[in-house]
This record gives C-alpha cells, sequence and structure tokens, in this order.
C-alpha cells in the first residue's frame, strides 16, 4: 500500500517523550541573586553594557549624554506603578509586578539576546504592555493617538470614530549564524482591528507566547509594531515586559531525517488537514497536536510506508487559534504550525 492513511482520534494519552537525551527547560526569572535589587527599582548601569543569565546575554545600553538615559535593550526590574503613564516611568508593567517572584524584564523595540551556544530552543515567555505604552494606547497623549480614534489617521470618514483597526505587536525573529529563520512568533498586545469594537483589547496581564515553531537559534530579535506611526516612526511607546523567559538546549535533539517534502494543507483551516510526506524508510511516527503553551491535546502513532504517505487530522473540535501538529521518531522531530479559523 502506497498510501497510509488514517484519522487522528480524538482521545487524550499520555505525553510521549521524544528523546531521553533532551535537557529539562530553564527559565530565566531575573531573580537570581545577580539581580538583586531595592524595591520599586530598576537595573541601571552606565559602565558596563550587556548583562547576563545563564547562557543567555542581554544586550543593554545607556547613554551619558544629556544626564544619561536608556537607550536600547533590556533591563530588569521591579517597578510597580499602573498609574503613572508618561515616558517618565518607562521600566513599569501594566500587570503591577512580576509574573512570579519579584523581578521581570523591559525590554525596548530591537533589543537582542544572544546565547552561548547555537544548539538553543526559546521555549517562550510571558509578556504583557509596560505601563507608559498601556496608558498611551488607552488614552493617548501629545505624541500618540488614542487607539481607535481616526483623529490623524486620514481615513477620509471611512472608519467611524472609535473604530479605528489600531494595532500594537510583538515580533520575535530567531538567528543563527547570522541566517534569520524562517519563521517567528508573535503576539498582539492591543488590536482594535474587530468588527465589533467590543472585542478590542489590550493587554494588561501576563499572557504566554509560544516560540517553539522559530527553532534552534544563537539569537533573538524583538520587533515592535504599530498602526500609529509618524514621520519618525512608530508613535506607540516601543517597550513591553516580560518574565519566566524559558529555553531548552537542544542537544540530542535533531530535526527528523526519516521525513522529507512534508505539507499540511489547507493551513488555515476550518475543519480538517491533511499532511504528506515522503518516508525514506518505514518507521513508527507519533503525531500530537499541542497548543501554544505546549500541551499535548491529542495524539496517535503510525507506521510509515517508503515513499508518499497521508494522514488526514480532523480539527473540527478544536477552538479557532494557532496550534502545532508534531511529528516525531525515536530520535527526532519537527513540528508545523497551523492556524484553526
Amino acid at each position: 500500500m502506497k498510501n497510509s492513511i488514517f484519522r487522528l482520534a480524538f482521545l487524550i494519552v499520555s505525553a510521549l517523550t521524544l528523546n531521553s537525551n533532551a535537557q529539562s527547560p530553564v527559565a530565566i526569572t531575573f531573580d537570581e541573586p545577580t539581580f538583586t535589587l531595592t524595591p520599586n527599582t530598576y537595573y541601571k548601569n552606565t559602565v558596563t553594557n550587556d548583562w547576563n543569565s545563564g547562557i543567555a546575554k542581554f544586550r543593554y545600553s545607556w547613554n551619558t549624554s544629556f544626564g544619561g538615559f536608556w537607550e536600547s535593550g533590556t533591563a530588569y526590574t521591579n517597578k510597580k506603578d499602573t498609574a503613572d503613564g508618561t515616558s517618565a516611568n518607562l521600566y513599569a508593567c501594566a500587570a503591577f509586578g512580576a509574573f512570579n517572584g519579584n523581578n521581570y524584564a523591559t525590554v525596548q523595540d530591537g533589543a537582542i539576546i544572544t546565547f552561548s551556544n547555537n544548539t538553543t530552543q526559546v521555549s517562550g515567555f510571558f509578556i504583557t504592555n509596560t505601563t507608559y505604552a498601556w496608558k498611551t494606547i488607552k488614552n493617548g497623549n501629545s505624541l500618540s493617538r488614542k487607539f481607535g480614534d481616526t483623529t490623524g489617521t486620514n481615513s477620509g470618514g471611512f472608519y467611524a470614530q472609535g473604530s479605528y483597526p489600531d494595532y500594537f505587536k510583538l515580533v520575535v525573529f530567531g538567528y543563527k549564524g547570522g541566517v534569520k529563520k524562517a519563521d517567528s512568533a508573535q503576539y498582539y498586545l492591543a488590536d482594535y482591528r474587530f468588527t465589533a469594537s467590543i472585542n478590542d483589547y489590550i493587554v494588561k496581564n501576563w499572557q504566554y507566547l509560544n516560540c517553539t515553531a522559530i527553532g534552534v537559534v544563537d539569537s533573538l530579535v524583538f520587533k515592535l509594531r504599530s498602526s500609529d506611526n509618524g514621520s519618525s516612526g512608530m508613535n506607540t511607546p516601543a517597550f513591553f515586559s516580560m518574565d519566566n523567559f524559558t529555553t531548552v538546549n537542544t542537544v540530542g535533539i535533531n530535526e527528523l531525517e526519516s521525513v522529507s517534502n512534508s505539507v499540511v494543507f489547507p493551513n488555515p483551516t476550518t475543519n480538517k488537514v491533511n499532511i504528506t510526506f515522503d518516508a525514506k524508510k518505514e518507521t513508527n511516527l507519533n503525531f500530537n497536536i499541542l497548543d501554544l503553551t505546549g500541551k499535548i491535546l491529542f495524539s496517535n502513532a503510525l507506521q510509515s510506508t517508503l515513499g508518499l504517505n497521508t494522514i488526514e487530522v480532523n480539527m473540527e473540535n478544536l477552538e479557532a487559534g494557532m496550534y502545532f501538529i508534531e511529528m516525531s521518531d525515536s530520535n527526532s522531530s519537527k513540528r508545523i504550525k497551523i492556524v484553526k479559523l
């Protein structure tokens, strides 16, 4: 039989260990002893720039001009201030404190994290708006408009007052050996693009951003994007906060080599998807559907046949959102991002 076809059963089964050599995830919580801060303060280093936690180096720059200011990168902080929405309050987050522990980090647009090895995969991290960005998006100021407001958008009356489709999002790019990875991870920190304005939102609590689709990297770059832009660039304050930055050393985890030319279609889907791939040999393969936190929702297994294989996956009982289909054998794995409409 040239094609091996099965319908993935919606039965919850125990999680499968993909590789016994894989190391456990390591979470950077910014609470290790070297990050000691007095209450309601933040990291400020006018002499030494970058700072480290384990394998991660967080780029940081302090500019001594004009009395000194935080120019770029990432700073850890324990600021608790959800009242001051001005540029005098750059470091505080809208969630009024860390996801857990005492400290968290606040990050500027264009910040870079590098890793001391090139076998790192970033599992993900928790994310929220800074107080500065949250208040500006909600209320506007002299430089930035209130989100949804059509004033200054040049929309020509096309959008009703209060319904302009504004957004503010983070995009995470991965690099390895100076080459940008094909996949990125993104999160909308504010989204006013909905047809019904009742669905508009600004993030002010901690939310999880899954970054596994980016793959193995030696550095990450954080880019913020907004619908509110002027001649000098983005008007929305270019900051976000993060905590529990989690990585896995992928030594012992190899890219799935027993299959090639894997394709998922249709993607996005409203119901079913098909996975086709060429198997280089007959082998036992596991197939999992995972949510954005990495939780295995459904699982099944089959023995591939040499040549072309096709699998039908029924996703009609899943809620709309982003998922991962994971294929693995006894030595390696591959994840494919899929969107359910």
